[in-house]
């Protein structure tokens, strides 16, 4: 039971990418962006760090996963880490939906039965609970003072009072199917939506105090997407060929309106 609530700093840069998935060395071509930007900035992945695929679980690869990569999870889990070590409080991971897998949330089978299964049978008994005991810190909503507000999947939660995403369980939903987990109030769209209603939307910036929402889960395979005045859906990862690859870069000293405020080129930034 926490706060589940990240707020970012005023000043200095921030940096968002989105659904790594296992993928190791686009995790640590974002982390060098980052790490350019100086002792001020901020890194915000939002979700799924993890569940990647490979050629062994995908036989020959399909074109619809993008450029290729083999599944770097537990790699990957050490590398965030370590990042977070050499820059205490500015390297932060939201929970998504394949990270919440370890902690009682719906079972994801894209490329495994039950991929948190595989993946601890991987990591073995001691490194599993390192990685629930990090996952179980993730936010899951960060606040910039610039507007920018992000969230792992679309903010197609229902809120009124920000005290509702507080004191939420992880571990409350084991048995759900995905439908069941969906209809749940706040944590299921906010980890399970593809898209939500600009009304919702409105509301949830208005509580928060945001002007934008900046998010994954889905795939954009041109990089991002603007979904009505106030969304921004950003592939950084997953299933897309490096020359579509898409970060975010904002200055938290800065105010960006709307999603027409992030621009191709200036805010929204090429990986590769």
């Amino acid at each position: 039971m926490k706060t589940s609530v990240l707020q970012l700093p005023a000043r200095g840069t921030l940096v968002i990418g989105t659904d790594l998935q296992g993928n190791l060395r686009d995790f640590e071509r974002l982390h060098a962006y980052f790490e350019a930007l100086g002792e001020e900035a901020q890194l915000v992945l939002t979700g799924d760090l993890v569940h990647g695929p490979d050629e062994d679980t995908v036989g020959q690869w399909p074109d619809f996963l993008g450029t290729p990569y083999r599944d770097e999870s537990p790699a990957l889990i050490e590398a965030f880490v370590a990042a977070q070590e050499k820059a205490p409080g500015r390297v932060h991971c939201l929970m998504g939906n394949h990270d919440h897998a370890h902690l009682g949330g719906p079972v994801t089978a894209k490329f495994h039965p039950d991929e948190a299964a595989q993946l601890e049978a991987v990591l073995g008994a001691e490194r599993t609970a390192r990685w629930r005991a990090l996952a179980a810190t993730f936010p899951l909503v960060a606040v910039a003072p610039c507007g920018v507000v992000m969230t792992h999947a679309a903010p197609g939660a229902e809120l009124t009072h920000r005290s509702q995403l507080e004191g939420i369980a992880w571990d409350a939903y084991r048995g759900d199917s995905i439908d069941t987990f969906f209809r749940r109030p706040i944590l299921g769209p906010l980890l399970w939506a593809r898209s939500a209603s600009d009304e919702v939307v409105a509301q949830f910036l208005s509580v928060l105090g945001g002007s934008v929402a900046v998010f994954g889960h889905d795939v954009v395979r041109e990089g991002f997407a603007r979904d009505g005045a106030k969304q921004m859906v950003v592939s950084t990862s997953f299933g897309l060929f490096d020359e579509h690859k898409v970060f975010v870069q904002v200055e938290l000293a800065g105010r960006y309106p709307d999603a027409a405020s992030l621009r191709e080129g200036v805010e929204l930034k090429l990986l590769y």
